[in-house]
Formats: C-alpha cells, sequence, structure tokens
C-alpha cells in the first residue's frame, strides 16, 4: 500500500526560508489555542471518513478548486488507516508582509529526519501542523497548513501519506539500509532503499527530508551494484529443477507475533502448483541455499516468504500461487 494523496490552492514554494516564523512551544499560546481543537476536529473527521466537516473546514478558494479530490482523500484516509490518536510532531506560525511569499519551514533538530516544508503563502498570517497518527502498523503523516481569513483559520493545504511502516520512518530504513550493505547484505539494502523512497515524500512535493541527495546518491549506487549481481530472472542452478527467481521486494506483515517486514522472493516453478508435494520439496531445497544465494538475508531476517508461480505475473492480476514461509535462526 502507498498513499500520497492531498489537496492544495497551489504548488510548493521556492525555498526560501520564511522571515517570521515561530516553532513550536515559541508560539503564542493564545494562537496554539485557536488551532489545537481545529487538528482535533480535523483528524477525527478524517478517520470517520466526514467528508462534510472537512469541507466545512476549507479556505473557500481550496473548497472550489478540490472539487471531488476532498471525498477520495477523506474516504481513502479514513479507510485506509482509521486512527484513534495522533501526535503533533512540528507546528509553526508564520507572518507575512505580502501574501504569496513563499515560505520553508525547517526542522533544526541535527539529525537525518530533519525536514523541510515548502510552500507558497496565501494569507498574512499561516499555521502549519504536522500530526502523525497513533498505534498503528502503518501510520500516517498528515501535513494542514491553515490561512488566517478574518477571525477565522481555514485550510489551504491538507496533504496526507504513509509515515512510518513497523515504527519506521523513511530515516531508520535508510540507516537500516546502511548496516546491511556495510555488512555485504545487498538484497536487504536494496529493500530497505525501497521502503525509504517509498516514505521519503509523505505530504508529498511540500515535504522533503533534508539529506534528500545523499539518500538519492546511496539508493543509485546499491541499485547499480545490486543489478550488477543479480539480473532477473535468476535461475538457481544448485536446484535440479532450477527454480528462476524474478522478483524480490520487501513485504510487511501485520500478523501478531511475525510483525515486521521481510523479503518476499517471487519465483517461476516448473512443478504444477496442484503437485503441493513436490513444490514443498523444491522450496524446502531453495530455502537450504537461499543463505548462499544472497549473502546475509538469514542474519537479518528472522522470517523470509516465499511465493511460487507457474507463470511470471503481467502485474495486471497477482496470479496463482503458492506459499511458503521460512523461519531462519536470527
Amino acid at each position: 500500500m502507498v498513499i500520497i494523496i492531498g489537496i492544495a490552492i497551489q504548488g510548493c514554494g521556492n525555498g526560501n526560508k520564511a522571515a517570521n516564523t515561530w516553532t513550536n512551544d515559541d508560539i503564542d499560546a493564545e494562537i496554539k489555542k485557536q488551532v489545537s481543537p481545529l487538528n482535533d476536529k480535523l483528524f477525527n473527521a478524517i478517520m470517520a471518513s466526514d467528508v462534510n466537516t472537512v469541507r466545512s473546514m476549507l479556505s473557500p478558494t481550496l473548497l472550489q478548486k478540490a472539487g471531488g479530490k476532498i471525498d477520495t482523500l477523506v474516504n481513502s484516509t479514513g479507510k485506509s488507516f482509521n486512527a484513534k490518536a495522533f501526535d503533533v510532531k512540528d507546528e509553526y506560525y508564520t507572518k507575512h508582509h505580502v501574501k504569496k511569499d513563499p515560505d520553508t519551514l525547517l526542522t533544526q533538530k541535527g539529525s537525518d529526519d530533519d525536514y523541510m516544508v515548502t510552500y507558497r503563502a496565501m494569507n498574512e498570517e499561516m499555521y502549519t501542523s504536522v500530526l502523525v497518527s497513533q498505534n498503528l502498523p502503518i501510520n500516517c503523516l498528515i501535513l494542514v497548513v491553515y490561512g488566517k481569513y478574518g477571525n477565522d483559520w481555514k485550510i489551504n493545504i491538507l496533504q496526507i501519506g504513509e509515515y512510518t511502516i513497523d515504527g519506521k520512518n523513511s530515516q531508520a530504513f535508510y540507516k537500516l539500509a546502511q548496516k546491511y550493505y556495510d555488512g555485504g547484505d545487498l538484497l536487504d539494502a536494496a529493500n530497505m532503499l525501497v521502503l525509504t523512497s517509498q516514505l521519503a515524500n509523505p505530504a508529498g512535493d511540500f515535504f522533503k527530508y533534508r539529506n534528500e541527495d545523499t539518500l538519492k546518491n546511496f539508493y543509485a549506487k546499491v541499485m547499480e551494484d545490486a543489478n550488477k549481481i543479480y539480473n532477473f530472472p535468476y535461475p538457481i542452478r544448485d536446484i535440479k529443477t532450477i527454480p528462476q527467481i524474478f522478483s524480490i521486494t520487501p513485504e510487511f506483515v501485520a500478523d501478531k507475533g511475525q510483525q515486521g517486514v521481510y523479503p518476499m522472493i517471487k519465483y517461476r516453478s516448473t512443478i504444477k502448483l496442484t503437485d503441493a508435494e513436490a513444490l514443498k520439496a523444491e522450496n524446502r531445497a531453495l530455502q537450504a541455499i537461499i543463505g548462499k544465494v544472497f549473502p546475509g538475508i538469514l542474519q537479518n531476517n528472522p522470517f523470509i516468504l516465499y511465493k511460487a508461480y507457474n507463470s511470471t505475473p503481467d502485474g495486471k492480476v497477482p496470479g496463482d500461487n503458492y506459499n511458503f514461509i521460512q523461519k531462519t535462526s536470527n
């Protein structure tokens, strides 16, 4: 599942730092008091798929521009996440002498988690809230940018996307990728970078980690190295039936006791899917040598998932398959 969807009056800004910005505890308490119940109202409405309430919170311009996208945004989020609580990750209050100034909001925490939010201000007073859902296997980030219209705060930008998987955000998976790569586990490094990329922009173009260029360069290096060694479909000639691995991707498992992200190995078998015993024997042989084929995979994963196919899926339909799971000694 990958969800990044949102509505906005305009695109992100040009990257100039906002001149008058207050962050988190530095924001005037009275201003925070005005916005806090709006965040609660918005979050609860989204998770309840209450489109009408969300519509009532949008600025007139955004309401007109968004059209039916509002329904998609609210219904998709409520269905996919349905969280009961959220954290306020960060908040920003900005004042502008001229409307439509470009804003860049920067975190200064001194870690890879530092990020920037960019947009073009539509009001003299703007308030940005970065909200993160709690207690879900996959949590979302909600970026909401309010503008001051008279005495009322109305939403100019609303973006929602996946933020963490199994408690890890993009940067956590990036650090795992570095660890696996340095340890010679190229396969898991590549898989962690897939998740790094998937979670890198949870609010689309409005949200970017400040080490994005470094991350992209590392991604390109690892993928280049992986493509030099593993050319799919990859035949396993040490097994008599020569199964051919055609895909390895990170797969999130939410089942209690097995929750986590594990490699999913998909391969084409010449054994008919109706011949369960022969398929099991072939998979046992594959499990026995998988650590030789992909160094590090047994050490870094408590489970490895497999799907056996008789033909490679075309990407449009899943295709018939037989599932296996390997519990490693890790």
